[in-house]
């Protein structure tokens, strides 16, 4: 478990307007709550937000007014078009204390399947757990070396001390399985069947038949005569 500092600043002024202000000036919303301790609207300096997020961490210290508070980030909200951080959820933690919290995944190892021509598909990037502080680790490795064509990691498979995963325990992680294979059409047998489509067209359309008026088979008649 690593612990990592982070400067915070109370926020007294709140609402969409302040906080697009905040933003523009380089700062980020926060809002900090839990341990049977009221919510507490905080600023944070976005590249040192940034900074702190871009390594590997579980507990932060946050320093705010000259104290500090131990806190896990519970939500980050990106910009759906920028993808800057908007908006920061941070959850205070208490010695003892069991918390919930989703854990990211390194998968450690090469697979053998890979190897045989297999592709690794990720199906989880994270973990939900429960555990205390102490027991919170930064990420969980996973081994895939022993992994043939067509094996599964499930979630009963991992066995981790002092740390109990909130996921169905049949439920999978990764696996090895075969590439698709995509076949082109084959421009000859597109061409035959083009062919024969044409000549059933040919053949179904009517005969057309033209007969002469009356009045213009007497003429041709009386000019011969």
């Amino acid at each position: 478990m690593s612990e990592q500092e982070l400067k915070a600043t109370t926020r007294v002024e709140t609402g969409k307007a302040n906080a697009r202000r905040l933003r523009k000036t380089g700062f980020v919303p926060c809002t900090i709550y839990g341990v049977e301790e009221n919510s507490t609207s905080l600023t944070i300096n976005r590249k040192e937000l940034e900074k702190l997020l871009s390594e590997a961490h579980s507990i932060i210290k946050v320093m705010v007014d000259d104290h500090d508070q131990r806190c896990v980030v519970k939500e980050i909200q990106y910009h759906p078009v920028k993808g800057d951080i908007i908006h920061l959820d941070l959850q205070r933690i208490k010695a003892g204390q069991e918390i919930q919290l989703s854990v990211p995944i390194k998968f450690i190892g090469e697979a053998p399947g890979v190897k045989m021509g297999g592709v690794f598909q990720t199906i989880r990037s994270e973990l939900d757990v429960s555990t205390l502080p102490k027991y919170l680790p930064n990420e969980i490795e996973i081994d895939i070396s022993a992994l043939e064509l067509g094996n599964t990691i499930h979630i009963n498979d991992l066995q981790l001390e002092n740390i109990t995963i909130n996921h169905d325990p049949e439920s999978s992680i990764c696996s090895i399985v075969l590439p698709k294979v995509v076949e082109e059409p084959v421009a000859e047998e597109e061409e035959e069947e083009e062919g024969e489509l044409l000549e059933e067209e040919e053949a179904a359309e009517p005969e057309v038949i033209s007969s002469k008026p009356k009045d213009e088979e007497e003429e041709q008649k009386s000019d011969k005569g």
